[in-house]
């Protein structure tokens, strides 16, 4: 119930108070459009409930940005994300069925930011950000022993991050941001192998396995970036460390390219 209502006042505040107060104060702010490009690895497999994920996505998108009144500001992306080569493993009755295979989905996510305090170009701000990545893997094949699978998965995984973020100049052309805070996870993830012959045991074939996993935890979040001082062009290299240790046993590794040009 407490996840249900954390996900409404996220959504909300994120995608109700943010666009409204975006196009209200539009005609006074300027907006910039951001083209971006990032890829996130899973140091390890992700082990949830007899299921193996090695996760890894690379996402090209638009974001779009703006400043808005009293010191917050608003962003807004969406990309398309792409894998070619995911691995799943299920655990069943003791074996492991292994499938792996391109994957393919949306990236979604907006934030609201606020300036907590600034001077002599240092700076301190909070944000609250949602990112729901939906991704599907259609066409998975593998064997069990050497039996022929074919597979299918559906994953969605989705962030709400509450960071800190401190911006300090090292000369007049760049800026470094140290970002860190708490991350609220969610995966879902629906899998499911099937096999036209061959029987052992307790199989018979044909035959088909699902497995279903649905995990919710809090695990730290730290990012570093870089960026330059250019007003109209601008371009932010990030490196974050996303922690998955309290379920999933791994941490999501990512690089991110971004860059932002005003209107």
């Amino acid at each position: 119930m407490f996840k249900k209502i954390l996900y409404y006042l996220v959504y909300y505040t994120l995608f109700v108070i943010g666009p409204v107060s975006f196009i209200q104060s539009a005609s006074a702010f300027e907006f910039k459009v951001s083209p971006f490009a990032l890829y996130e690895q899973g140091q390890e497999k992700i082990y949830i409930d007899g299921v193996r994920t090695k996760y890894g996505l690379g996402v090209l998108g638009v974001e779009v940005n703006s400043g808005l009144t009293g010191g917050f500001s608003f962003w807004a992306r969406a990309g398309y994300g792409y894998h070619p080569k995911a691995n799943v493993s299920l655990s069943v009755e003791g074996r492991e069925v292994a499938v792996t295979g391109p994957v393919s989905g949306v990236y979604l996510g907006g934030a609201i930011n606020y300036l907590v305090w600034a001077q002599h170009g240092y700076s301190v701000s909070s944000e609250l950000s949602f990112v729901a990545r939906n991704v599907d893997a259609p066409d998975l094949v593998g064997t069990a022993g050497s039996r022929a699978i074919t597979g299918t998965a559906v994953n969605d995984f989705d962030t709400i991050d509450l960071v800190l973020s401190s911006e300090i100049p090292i000369n007049e052309k760049f800026i470094i941001n140290l970002n860190g805070g708490l991350s609220q996870w969610n995966l879902k993830t629906t899998a499911v192998a099937y096999a036209k012959t061959g029987s052992s045991g307790s199989f018979s074939c044909p035959c088909s396995f699902t497995k279903r996993i649905d995990s919710t935890s809090i695990d730290p979040i730290f990012a570093i970036s870089i960026n330059n001082r250019n007003t109209l062009h601008n371009l932010d290299l990030e490196l974050y460390s996303r922690s998955l240790k309290s379920k999933a046993g791994t941490r999501i590794i990512g690089m991110e390219l971004e860059y932002k040009f005003t209107f």
